[in-house]
Formats: structure tokens, C-alpha cells, sequence
């Protein structure tokens, strides 16, 4: 036991004092956040310059309409009208739109509208632009013109317009969560679909970093011959065990950080993400993943004798624990859900699915305990081949054991 806590301790130690240990905890929490606020932050900001759009106009009095409605409905940060308008009217339609195509190639406007002269009847226009990507004015020219149409018809249909308004206001969807005993609070959709992301991905580094650091720091004493000068004084289950634990609190230490961080800035704007039983399912969860990642990973460092050969290797791996990022929206829409249910029980994603899911709503105690269980049964499994293939696989060079071998090593008793 004093051999395991001396690796552990060790491993610890000096991957905690590592600068680029401490640079990618900083980071890479950092990076994720800024890839999913700002750019919600850019596309719902206020907008500081105009946009030049033509409106080609078949009708001949329709685009003096949208023109007036543009104005109303959408303004810069100073107040003034976001799009300047060019209208083409009683022309030629040919004419016209080959004159709007002239200007946006020649970048004078940023896009244009045609509206042919059936609209009413039609409801079908075309928008032309360089970047059909800008989802925000196409949306605001969209619900400007789909106004002017509306308005357009029901005059046509003899009934008051402004009356209409009125009694088709939309009404102002209020959210209030309840929670545990009927406690109720307001909703915050933006928060509460974002809250599980940061959780998921706060456990998936927190995994990950220790176990690639596992797996290289076997890989590199491996290639370096210093197992063999280990392995005079200690067993390889004891070395395996040290780097384990040593790796593991290495992890609680991340998460640990991510966690306090998160209490205080939520905290601090009033909001409540990081509850008690937030905290101890993490725990749970990361231990029990983190020990199951940990068997895989430290069996792939002592078979491949080389970085690039073992990366290819957990690259499936990987690739698998992504799902649960991927699934992240449906997960959080449909946290009971047949898929997410079943997903929760598959042991490679049980621990990310699980904590995306009690981000949303706490799932019922059967299926946190079955879901626990489950995971440490097979947790307990990788443990123990990892034990066995580490200790055959640690001292052999230059030949890479087959998968017969290696289910025959596993097998030992």
C-alpha cells in the first residue's frame, strides 16, 4: 500500500505543477463557454451598421410597404433604421433584377428581394445575398414582409386591419419552474438548456485529460525502458494502482475547480446551477467513469509501444463518448425519453448521459442506482483486465499482443 500512495503522490505532484496541465484547465473551459455564448451573444446583440437592400417590385406598391415596415421594425444601436432600401418599380421585371444583380455583385447592397406580382396568391418571393448564412436579417426581412403581405390580404378582404392586430397580439410567454414541494421560479430557457452542456463537458475533460495522461505516462516510461527500474522495486499492480489514484485526484482537482468557479459566477448574477446533489452525482459519476476510462486507457499504454499507434486506438473511443455531446439537445428536450433512458444504461456514455439529464430534471432513484450499479460492474471488469493485461503486457517489446492473447491474458486467473 506504501508503494501505491508514493506513485500516486508522485503522479499527482508533478502533473499538477506541469504549466500546460494548468494552461489546458484554464483554457479549454474558456474556449468551450466562448464557441457556445458568443456566438448567441453576436447574433441577438444590437446591430451598429446599416445594410443597403434592394427590393425588386413587381407589384408597384408593395416594396413602399416593406420599406415603411423595415423601418418600424428593425433599428442600429443609435436608433436609426437598419436597411436602406433601393426600390426597383414599374419596370421591366427582367430589367429590374438584372439591374438589383448588378449592384450585389459589385457589393453596393447586401442582398435583394423579388416580389413577383401573384404574391397574394403565390406566397412564394426570392432572396438573393452573398452570405445566406446571416439568419438574423433574413429572419427580420422575413417577418417585416410576411406583415406588409398580411396586411395586404385583409384589406383586400374589406376587414380592419388594426382591429386585427390588436386581437392577434402575441401574448408574453412568462416560464416558471417548479421545483421539489412546488417551489416555483422563473424560467430561464437560455440557462436551462445550456446548464447540462457545461455540466457534460466539464466531466468529459475532466475524464479525458487524466486518462490521455495515463496512457502517455505509461506509453513514455514503456518506451523509455524506466518500467523495468520500477518494476525492480514495485509490483505492476502497484504501479498501475499509484498512477490510477494519482491520475484520479488529479481529475477531482479539475472538477473540483470547475465546480467552485461555477458556484461563484452563478452565484454572482443570482442563479442557482450547483446544487449539493449536483455535487455528489458528479462525484459519483466521475469516479466511477473515470475508473472505467482509466482501465482502458492504461491497457492500451502498456500494449502499443508507440503515441501515434495507441491515439488511433482510443480514437473510437472518443468518437463514442462525443454522442452524448451530439444528443446533447435532444437529451435536454427529452430527458425521460425511451433513447435517453436506454442510453444512460450503455456504460461507454452512462456517466455523461446521467449528468446531462439530472442538469434537466433529476431522473428517479431506480435508475440513478441501476445506472450507478451498472457502471460499477463494469468499471469493476476493466479494472480487473487491465490488471492483467498490464501486468503481461508492461515488459514486452516489440511485438504487439493479438486479440486472442489478450482475451487469453484476461482470462488468467
Amino acid at each position: 500500500m506504501k508503494n501505491i500512495w508514493i506513485v500516486a503522490s508522485w503522479e499527482f505532484i508533478t502533473r499538477l505543477r506541469s504549466k500546460w496541465f494548468i494552461i489546458s484547465v484554464l483554457i479549454m473551459p474558456i474556449i468551450i463557454v466562448a464557441s457556445m455564448f458568443v456566438p448567441t451573444w453576436i447574433m441577438t446583440g444590437e446591430d451598429t451598421e446599416s445594410r443597403i437592400v434592394a427590393i425588386v417590385d413587381e407589384t408597384g406598391y408593395l416594396g413602399n410597404r416593406l420599406d415603411v415596415q423595415l423601418a418600424e421594425n428593425a433599428h442600429l444601436k443609435d436608433g436609426n433604421p437598419k436597411y436602406q432600401v433601393v426600390l426597383f418599380q414599374n419596370a421591366e421585371s427582367a430589367f429590374m433584377k438584372k439591374q438589383a444583380a448588378e449592384l450585389l455583385d459589385s457589393s453596393v447592397i447586401a442582398s435583394y428581394l423579388v416580389i413577383p406580382a401573384d404574391i397574394k396568391d403565390s406566397l412564394r418571393v426570392q432572396y438573393y445575398a452573398k452570405n445566406v448564412g446571416n439568419f438574423k436579417d433574413q429572419s427580420e426581412i422575413a417577418n417585416a414582409f410576411n406583415e406588409v403581405v398580411s396586411s395586404a390580404r385583409m384589406q383586400d378582404a374589406g376587414l380592419n386591419v388594426t382591429l386585427i392586430r390588436s386581437l392577434t397580439k402575441h401574448v408574453d410567454f412568462k416560464m416558471i419552474e417548479v421545483e421539489k414541494e412546488g417551489v416555483e421560479k422563473e424560467g430561464n430557457e437560455m440557462l436551462s438548456y445550456l446548464t447540462p452542456i457545461i455540466f457534460v463537458l466539464m466531466l468529459f475533460f475532466a475524464i479525458f485529460m487524466s486518462s490521455q495522461i495515463l496512457l502517455r505516462s505509461v506509453l513514455m516510461e514503456r518506451t523509455n525502458r524506466l518500467v523495468e527500474i520500477l518494476l525492480s522495486s514495485i509490483t505492476p499492480t502497484e504501479l498501475m494502482s499509484g498512477k490510477i489514484i494519482g491520475l484520479g485526484f488529479l481529475g477531482l482537482a479539475q472538477l473540483a475547480l470547475y465546480l467552485i468557479v461555477g458556484y461563484y459566477v452563478s452565484s454572482s448574477q443570482g442563479v442557482e446551477i450547483i446544487t449539493s446533489a449536483n455535487t455528489i452525482y458528479f462525484l459519483i459519476y466521475f469516479i466511477l467513469g473515470y475508473l472505467f476510462y482509466a482501465g482502458i486507457f492504461a491497457s492500451v499504454g502498456a500494449i502499443f509501444n508507440s503515441e501515434q499507434d495507441a491515439q488511433q486506438a482510443v480514437s473510437i473511443l472518443s468518437f463514442i463518448t462525443v454522442i452524448p455531446i451530439m444528443m446533447s439537445s435532444y437529451v435536454i428536450a427529452n430527458p425521460d425519453s425511451v433513447v435517453s433512458i436506454v442510453c444512460s444504461f450503455i456504460p461507454f456514455v452512462t456517466p455523461f448521459f446521467m449528468i446531462l439529464r439530472i442538469g434537466v430534471e433529476t431522473p428517479p432513484v431506480w435508475e440513478i442506482l441501476s445506472t450507478v450499479a451498472t457502471l460499477g460492474v463494469f468499471t469493476w471488469l476493466a479494472m480487473v483486465g487491465a490488471g492483467k493485461i498490464f501486468r503481461v503486457a508492461l515488459l514486452m517489446y516489440g511485438k504487439r499482443p493479438t486479440l486472442p492473447e489478450l482475451m487469453q491474458w484476461i482470462r488468467e486467473k
